[in-house]
């Protein structure tokens, strides 16, 4: 007898998994944090009024709790299929993550490789750390955005092939966004990471504004450090490190003394984790087999990785087919206005996701994102701390671009009644 194939929920069954979502304000703002589904609520709940105890304890409660924290790390590394070659380390922000990293660097020099090469068109969290280690006597190179001749209509990408004149072989590390929080569109994170490790160097990659709309696969990709915010992912306030094991090897991690040095990721969490956090990380796997159309939730283990990978997969190819027609709605009616310009890619295809950024020529950006939200949508305007970019376009920072951020669970209803506002607000 034949299983029938999992079939993904509908979205107004996947909106039913969002208790925010039932106000009558249309959230467009998903690039700056994700809703939660009731799923990963109650795993964090449930966490606090059951076990929230210290670890390393032979009592029930503690050692529920021990395992807790280490199912988060698990559960990231199934996200990033990164079991195989490498470990995670949690924080509360990639910002921290990257000053980490940044700081373990800089107490590891190699004289004759003390070239960092930063891609300033991405968030200030993988640029700031890195550009501070100039006065520790480290070269900074900067990789930036550039208008794509090659466009119909000119168009600010971040080109790998503008990155080859920036390496040799002193390069260190390339820190780069997987996509801009501005633009957009998807960087080729492969192709980085083989030109980078062509001359030796390793990267660092931020995938804040890649995850929530694809699984990433760090073997796939070949990146030797990849960080993300968990709370744009659906889950709580924190973020994910990610480290080859060859990577981590280079460097010391700064908590206690008495750690080993090879106790990663423990050697690398000052002060221990978020335990409450790492409950709602383990909770985002009954909402990704719901997504997946898993009929029931299958635990997670190491003898099952393969098939849980490919529940991760399926979940993820669900929300990019639902994402790829909202942005297709809002992009083919931006493209249709000639009073406003898309800053990034004009295009609605898969290489980008629907982080969509526009200005209107003679118009505040403020002044129509605070409009908008006295109207119940929730779109933003500004950096979103990608100042460095908005400096290089031109634009004047502090007003920036308007930005509507969509993610899987936003409906085809919002994003016809932002176009019906903004009509109203361009007539």
């Amino acid at each position: 007898m034949n299983t029938p194939a999992p079939r993904a929920p509908s979205l107004e069954q996947i909106r039913a998994q969002f208790p925010a979502l039932l106000r009558s304000t249309a959230f467009l703002d998903n690039a700056g944090g994700s809703h939660l589904p009731r799923c990963v609520i109650d795993a964090m709940t449930r966490y606090i009024a059951e076990n929230y105890v210290q670890l390393g304890g032979d009592y029930p409660e503690s050692l529920a709790a021990t395992e807790n924290v280490a199912g988060a790390h698990d559960m990231v590394k199934l996200l990033l299929n990164a079991h195989a070659v490498g470990e995670v380390v949690l924080a509360q922000s990639t910002t921290a993550l990257c000053h980490l990293l940044a700081s373990c660097y800089a107490q590891a020099p190699r004289p004759d490789r003390n070239e960092i090469v930063v891609c300033t068109a991405g968030h200030e969290a993988n640029i700031g750390a890195w550009v501070k280690l100039a006065e520790r006597g480290w070269v900074v190179r900067e990789w930036r955005a550039e208008l794509d001749p090659d466009q119909n209509q000119a168009t600010w990408r971040i080109l790998p092939h503008t990155l080859r004149d920036l390496l040799s072989e002193r390069t260190r590390l390339v820190t780069f966004p997987h996509v801009s929080n501005i633009l957009g569109e998807i960087v080729d994170a492969a192709e980085v990471a083989a030109m980078a490790h062509s001359v030796g160097a390793k990267v660092v990659c931020d995938g804040v504004a890649y995850v929530p709309h694809r699984a990433p696969d760090v073997q796939r990709l070949g990146v030797d450090w990849y960080v993300y915010s968990t709370y744009k992912v659906y889950g709580p306030h924190a973020a994910a490190l990610f480290g080859t094991r060859e990577a981590f090897a280079e460097l010391e991690g700064p908590n206690h003394y008495f750690i080993p040095r090879d106790r990663v990721p423990y050697k690398f969490e000052l002060g221990g984790v978020n335990h409450e956090s790492c409950a709602a990380i383990n909770g985002l796997w009954d909402y990704l087999c719901f997504l997946a159309g898993e009929a029931s939730l299958p635990a997670r283990s190491p003898s099952t990785l393969t098939r849980d990978r490919a529940i991760i997969e399926r979940a993820f190819g669900a929300m990019e087919k639902l994402e790829l027609v909202m942005q297709s709605m809002l992009i083919d009616w931006l493209c249709s206005r000639r009073d406003l310009k898309i800053i990034g890619p004009a295009h609605s295809g898969p290489s980008r996701v629907p982080t969509i950024s526009f200005v209107v020529p003679g118009r505040s950006s403020r002044e129509l994102a605070t409009r908008a939200n006295r109207d119940g949508l929730a779109i933003r305007y500004g950096h979103f701390y990608s100042k460095r970019l908005i400096d290089s376009t031109g634009l004047e920072p502090d007003d920036g671009v308007v930005r509507v951020s969509l993610v899987h669970y936003s409906s085809p209803a919002e994003v016809t009644r932002l176009i019906a506002w903004l009509e109203r607000a361009l007539a």
